[in-house]
């Protein structure tokens, strides 16, 4: 992970390592189909926030907790540090 990127995360990288990830492990596997696999369908704030919401609700039932994180705020480039837990 690229130091400056984690500073201020961009939806783009954020997807791209959620893509990685679920490559390399299978995590999410089933919960996310067509465009929602492509980042670069994403092309206004609701769909990027849904797709937030959607990938913190699947991290929060597969850790069995409640994460300390708001998707707007992740999206806004806010909260780099809970971002980069939750990450």
């Amino acid at each position: 992970m690229k130091e400056n990127l984690l500073q201020k995360p961009p939806f783009r990288y954020l997807h791209d390592i959620f893509s990685a990830t679920m490559g390399k492990t299978g995590f999410g596997n089933g919960m996310f189909q067509g465009e929602e696999l492509d980042s670069k369908s994403f092309q206004d704030k609701d769909s990027k926030l849904a797709f937030l919401v959607k990938l913190i609700t699947l991290t929060e039932m597969m850790a069995g907790e409640k994460i300390d994180i708001k998707p707007s705020m992740v999206l806004a480039g806010q909260q780099a540090d809970k971002t980069n837990t939750w990450l």
